[in-house]
């Protein structure tokens, strides 16, 4: 094929010229808003709407957060409070955990070491056993089982008995 023969093949694309004006026209304007962005004036605006948005919705944030922990609860979805108290508790038990993992290595290195000979060495033995401290100190420690929250959800009715309806609570045995 020949210059003049490639040259005929090649047909100007009617677009060509409207995409390089678009191109053209999108970096002028990206480097407007590029310096609009950045400039002092624009932060303040943007800081004054901002503050103004807060302003006007602080009176409807704690009753759509209420009304949000009512409809979690009616759904049964534990809300994020629901999972504090979980991951609380986790850490305890992985503190406890801790622990008897620090008794059971003491316990160990009594019963790697010599033999008792006597009733009277075994008798120390135990009782070091016994009086093995935890490795947390108490001020890091959880409150009692007791005193601890429920999991539970205020609205959820707890259950009373396993009875099933239609059937008498006691059954007499046969032999």
């Amino acid at each position: 094929m020949s210059d003049a023969e490639a040259a005929a093949a090649k047909q100007p694309d009617p677009m060509e010229k409207f995409h390089e004006l678009r191109d053209a026209y999108l970096e002028i304007w990206s480097k407007h808003l590029i310096d609009t962005v950045n400039s002092d004036s624009y932060a303040q605006a943007s800081g004054a709407a901002l503050n103004s948005f807060l302003t006007a919705t602080a009176p409807f944030k704690e009753p759509a957060e209420q009304a949000m922990l009512k409809t979690l609860q009616q759904l049964n979805v534990p809300t994020s409070a629901d999972f504090a108290v979980l991951a609380g508790r986790f850490t305890n038990v992985e503190m406890q955990l801790d622990n008897l993992d620090a008794k059971l290595d003491r316990i160990e290195k009594l019963l790697s070491g010599a033999k008792p000979a006597s009733p009277v060495q075994e008798v120390a033995l135990k009782s070091a056993e016994a009086s093995a401290r935890p490795v947390a100190p108490r001020s890091a420690r959880k409150t009692s089982q007791r005193n601890r929250p429920s999991l539970r959800t205020r609205g959820t009715p707890k259950k009373t008995t396993n009875a099933k309806p239609g059937r008498g609570n006691s059954r007499k045995r046969t032999k």
